[in-house]
């Protein structure tokens, strides 16, 4: 009895408010993602303890960032699409469908075409992208890449049902599914990976998302967005193709940034890209938790927003969501970054991962800690972008973006060594994050009455 009460009187609080709406979604967010996160994270410590900072752990590290370059280009630019028509437009329940199965037939039919390109240019590009790698490490990457194929598939699919989920206000399975494939691969490595084996981790991947997209399959037919009366709408999809097209550019730039900075690692020794990896892993969970949050909720309800012409509600929504991210973002890393060689050292100083392990990775991970207000106030005012389909713009400031991380990446790596790509990642994310806020602020300043 008490906790309908409270039930009530919570919902009752939120429903006064557009923007408290969007601050309960994220809360649900938020926590879902940090249940999924701190699956992942538990994975990372399996894996450091059983691999450290091995070759075999470059070689799936670097597999895993070549082989999702199609799909990072493709479906990044059309699940922003997908999202902002869907909860934009006002679709009956069979043409959502129709157009989620038309969207995802035809994305992954491109895919299909782009692999074999893909996969016949790279040995001409590998010489560059591990320069790093010896001759018998090169090939067993090649061999990794080829195993990676079904993940491939799986993987785009996934994203695409994951974006239609994110449109329909289904968080609570957008953020408990991704757990599935951390879970397979600890159990994998567990009962198989002891040997410190890339196999047990590709395989264990594959899996993993397999299971993943079955479950996926099932709550979409369950909430009938995969289910539908008529032929396929075809046509209906032209705004979003329309509009993913228009993203591609910075998409292609965004997938770019991750395959430089694994290149620019390898060229600096064994253990350089599982160094940059696990510097990244607990500020990337940590803002992945945040970026879920923000992510999933922000395009959503700006579009919804926009699309009742609160153009006014929309630009006080958006200061006010900036000011809170940063101080958030600046309490949460001021003792995180004081602390971190300790916390690497306490989360994967064991087995494998030695002390000389955890001296190479606490600079990296301190530079990726300074990142965590920028990035999440970058994420805000691209979203709004978004939503006001202002999708060239987009691209052209991610695609400056990741051309000035390249260029610093490089530059400061031969200064300050791996931890020079991370601070890379950190200034060029602060410039992002005030040019996006500033352009989108000023858009809704013109549109507001």
């Amino acid at each position: 009895m008490l906790v309908a009460r409270v039930t009530s009187r919570w919902n009752a609080y939120v429903a006064r408010s557009p923007l408290r709406k969007m601050g309960h979604t994220a809360l649900v967010a938020a926590t879902t993602s940090l249940i999924a996160k701190s699956l992942g994270f538990i994975k990372e410590v399996v894996v450091a303890s059983i691999f450290g900072l091995s070759g075999a752990l470059d070689i799936y590290l670097v597999a895993f960032v070549l082989i999702g370059v199609p799909i990072s280009i493709l479906i990044n630019a059309v699940q922003t699409a997908l999202i902002t028509h869907l909860a934009g437009a006002s679709l009956t329940p069979n043409q959502e469908a129709s157009r989620f199965v038309a969207t995802s037939l035809m994305t992954l039919a491109c895919l299909t075409v782009l692999l074999p390109i893909w996969l016949w240019a790279l040995p001409y590009a590998l010489p560059w992208l591990a320069s790093g790698f010896s001759l018998d490490k090169r090939q067993a990457l090649e061999t990794a890449l080829y195993w990676l194929i079904p993940y491939y598939f799986l993987n785009g699919f996934n994203l695409l049902g994951y974006g239609v989920l994110q449109a329909k206000g289904r968080y609570l399975a957008n953020g408990l599914l991704p757990t599935v494939t951390p879970g397979v691969i600890i159990l994998a490595l567990l009962v198989w990976g002891a040997a410190g084996d890339w196999k047990a981790l590709v395989v264990s991947l594959a899996i993993g998302s397999a299971i993943e997209s079955l479950l996926l399959l099932a709550i979409l037919y369950q909430h009938g967005q995969f289910r539908f009366r008529h032929r396929l709408d075809i046509k209906g999809i032209n705004p979003i193709m329309t509009s993913s097209l228009a993203l591609l550019p910075g998409s292609i730039m965004l997938t770019i940034g991750p395959v430089v900075e694994q290149a620019i690692a390898a060229a600096m020794g064994e253990g350089a890209n599982a160094a940059l990896a696990y510097g990244y892993k607990l500020p990337s969970a940590l803002q992945g938790i945040l970026l879920t949050a923000i992510g999933i909720t922000a395009l959503p309800y700006f579009a919804r927003q926009l699309g009742q012409n609160e153009s006014a509600y929309c630009l006080h929504s958006l200061n006010k969501l900036a000011f809170w991210l940063m101080a958030g973002g600046v309490f949460l890393i001021l003792p995180l970054s004081f602390f971190s060689s300790d916390i690497v050292g306490l989360l994967y100083q064991r087995g494998a991962f030695d002390a000389a392990a955890t001296t190479r990775v606490a600079p990296i991970q301190f530079a990726y800690f300074m990142q965590i207000p920028f990035a999440l106030v970058a994420m805000l005012g691209i979203k709004v972008l978004a939503a006001l389909k202002l999708n060239w713009l987009t691209s052209a400031y991610t695609a400056i973006a990741v051309l000035l991380q390249a260029v610093l990446a490089y530059t400061l790596s031969a200064r300050f060594g791996i931890s020079g790509i991370a601070w890379a990642a950190t200034l060029v994310t602060a410039l992002l994050a005030a040019t996006s806020f500033f352009t989108a602020r000023l858009t809704l300043l013109k549109l507001s009455p």
